[in-house]
This record gives structure tokens, sequence and C-alpha cells, in this order.
């Protein structure tokens, strides 16, 4: 691989198979890597651990299956289930938590970017997941700490996420008009469709997921009195239904063996069709590219499943004027949304928003009444206002009475208010 100016990696994590990539400044696109790939056909690595039982050696991967296999050490299966669960996990008597066994993946893994980058730190590292529950987000990102690696460096995604940039950085042919992927793997079946509103500015790319595992799973493909390539097709030519989408992707270890071929081909007439199973990682890689500044999409803004569409500020009196400060802007992951700011009440008892959507930037108008603190509203108390989402649909504001020095003690008074957005 050439030496680009900056390292940039894309790291797909998955509950059975991890993929990585780096950006290629010379190739211009992502370049998938692993362990013994020489034509650049397979690059997953398995997720897991292995620790031998004479040395204590930690190895991941083919070698850790390897050595499990032959009786020499202890495997580490579902590292990212545990992770979810923050287990603790016991191995050759010693506790290990489930995050610091996902920092050992991390760490044993990420060598193979030393192998074409000896010298060189990472200069920014998406991670990206099938699922981006927050808690869970918040699991990875105290692994990528414990690696060295913090928020200014490493940035973990959703695969929707991952979708919406490799998408949109292919060929602007390809998305002309909407943009569709099946994935499909032993969780389930998954469809992602990519809309783009061009009739504001910037360009606005939102995300629709719709989740058919119901529909069809790994034990619809397994039963053999089920013709699954038939079922497959009715699902998604009602799904494609009466929509405008002229590119289709298929990924997902679902697809391998060449069942859904023919289906495939029927679904993409008159479409554009591309099957594979590296999209997620080189999502994250283009991801990562943007996030280090080498920004293309500059003009787009992108809006995953985890982020809010809707900007929210509050009227306030500053420096002798009324202005609108904002408290949460669209594109926003919503268990990001995180703004605390104090304000000094006068006139009526309320609190005045603005709330913008991205899709329409027409402004509306919120007004939360304030009657508790009435007697209190010239001058003489702060009010502590916390902003923050419950989810992408529903913001939390929080107004806590904090008094005004001596004169005038706090209550500690606490409303809560939610808020559709």
């Amino acid at each position: 691989m050439d030496a680009p100016r900056k390292v940039i990696v894309g790291y797909d994590l998955c509950d059975d198979f991890t993929q990585i990539s780096c950006y290629s400044y010379k190739t211009g696109e992502p370049l998938p890597i692993g362990l013994s790939q020489t034509d650049g056909s397979d690059t997953k690595i398995p997720t897991v651990l292995c620790v031998r039982t004479d040395t204590k050696q930690w190895l991941y991967g083919e070698e850790a299956l390897s050595c499990a296999g032959s009786g020499t050490g202890v495997l580490v299966e579902q590292i990212l289930n545990k992770v979810r669960r923050n287990e603790m996990v016991e191995l050759l008597e010693t506790q290990f938590s489930a995050v610091s066994l996902l920092e050992k993946f991390f760490r044993k893994s990420l060598v193979l970017i030393r192998n074409h980058f000896p010298t060189d730190p990472i200069t920014k590292l998406v991670v990206t997941v099938p699922d981006s529950e927050p808690e869970f987000v918040g699991f990875i990102y105290q692994a990528l700490f414990q690696l060295g690696l913090e928020k200014d460096r490493a940035v973990v995604i959703s695969h929707a996420g991952a979708y919406l940039y490799y998408a949109l950085n292919q060929d602007k042919a390809l998305w002309s008009n909407d943009v569709g992927l099946f994935d499909f793997n032993k969780d389930g079946l998954s469809y992602y469709k990519i809309q783009i509103n061009r009739k504001v500015k910037p360009m606005v790319a939102g995300l629709v997921k719709s989740d058919l595992t119901r529909e069809f799973n790994w034990e619809t493909l397994l039963n053999k009195e089920i013709n699954s390539a038939y079922l497959f097709e009715n699902i998604a030519n009602t799904v494609l239904h009466k929509q405008l989408v002229t590119t289709l992707y298929f990924t997902g270890d679902g697809f391998e063996d060449g069942w859904a071929n023919e289906t495939i081909k029927k679904l993409c007439v008159g479409r554009r069709g591309f099957m594979g199973q590296n999209l997620f990682t080189l999502g994250a890689c283009y991801a990562a590219k943007e996030l280090s500044g080498d920004t293309k999409l500059q003009d787009i803004l992108l809006l995953n499943d985890d982020m809010v569409t809707t900007s929210v500020a509050i009227r306030v009196y500053l420096d002798t004027k009324y202005i609108e400060l904002p408290l949460m802007e669209a594109g926003q992951v919503w268990y990001e949304v995180e703004k605390g700011i104090e304000v000094i009440p006068e006139g009526e008892p309320r609190l005045e928003l603005s709330l913008t959507s991205i899709m329409s930037t027409d402004a509306v108008r919120k007004i939360l009444h304030l009657e508790q603190w009435s007697e209190r509203m010239n001058r003489t108390t702060r009010l502590r206002i916390d902003f923050s989402c419950e989810s992408k649909d529903l913001a939390i504001i929080k107004v806590t009475d904090l008094g005004f020095g001596e004169l005038f003690q706090g209550t500690g008074y606490e409303m809560i208010y939610r808020l559709q957005i």
C-alpha cells in the first residue's frame, strides 16, 4: 500500500467477523486489509480471542480458533454480546471485564495497520457496528480509550451511517435517485433506503431502515421446504413497490452460496446492482476520511437513523438584543445531545423555543409555561436549563431553580418537559 498523508481506518466490528480497511490516497478509495489476504477477496477476521494455557499469550482471529481447536488455549467468543451485558469473564483464574477483552481484540487486530504504516499513528478511526445502542457504544469508546484512541481520533457509527458514507462516495449517477440496501445475515434481514432532498441547501441525505426479519430470516433460509428465493423476491418487490430506487446493494453472508443470484438479477432489471461483503468497512473508511478533514460531501448533510432532523433554539436576551441560542442542531446523534445553559428570567413565566426541521426549513414556535416560578420571574432567580434527548423523536428539557445569591436562595425545584422533535 502507498504511504498516504494520513492513516485513515475503517473498522467493521460484528459478533462473528471483523473487517478492516485503510484509505489509499493513491487510488482514491479504501483498500481492505487482512491477515492472510493475497487477492483482496477475503478479509474477514473472526471476532474471537484465545489465551494460551502455557504462556498466557493472547491470540485473535483464525490463530485463536486454531489454538483453541488444538486444546492449547481457552477461546473467548461472543465478545460483543459480553460487552453489551458488561460481563466479567474468568480466564485461567483471572477476571477480565468485557471492555478489557474488546480492547485486547482492538489492540491485536489493529497491528495489521502497522504492516502498512509501521511508524505512523492512526489519524482517524471509524468503528461501525450493526446497532448503536447508547450504552453499547459507550463501552466501545471505553475500550478505544484504553487503547489510547480518544474521541478526537476515534468515532463509532452504526452500519446505517457507514452505508450512507459508502453510497454517497460512489459515482453521482448511482445516487441520482433513491438508493437501497438489503443486508442479510444471521441476525436477520434489513432494508435501508437513502432519500436525498435536493430542494434544500445543503442537500439532505436521510435514511430509513426497515426490519424484515419477521418475514425472512436465517431459519427461513435453512428450511428446505420453503422456496427462499421466491419468498425473498416477493418481500423485496413489496418494499420496492412504487419506489424510485435506481441502485441496489446486497451485503451480508446470508447472500452467499448463490441461492439469491437469479432473484437479484430480476430485482436489478432497470436498476444498477452490486453485491459484496465489505460495504460497511469501506463506508467506515470513507467516514473516517471525511471526519479527518478531507471532505468530499461538504455540501450534503448526512442523517442516519440515529440523528435528529430538527434544530432547537431558545429565545434569550443577550448583549442588548434578542437572539436564538442553539440547544440542538439537526444532524446530531440523539444520545450525544447534551446542552446546559443558565438564564435570568424576566417578565412572563415562559420559555420560547424555535424548532426548525432540516427537511422543510420552516420554524415552529413552542412555548413552555413556567407558572411554578411566576413569583420569581423578575430577576430574582437563575434557571438552569438542561437539554437532552430520550430518543430520536423526543427531547427532554429540565428546568431547575438555582436562586440568586444570598438574597434569594434556590429552592432546587425542578420541572421536566417532554418535547416532540
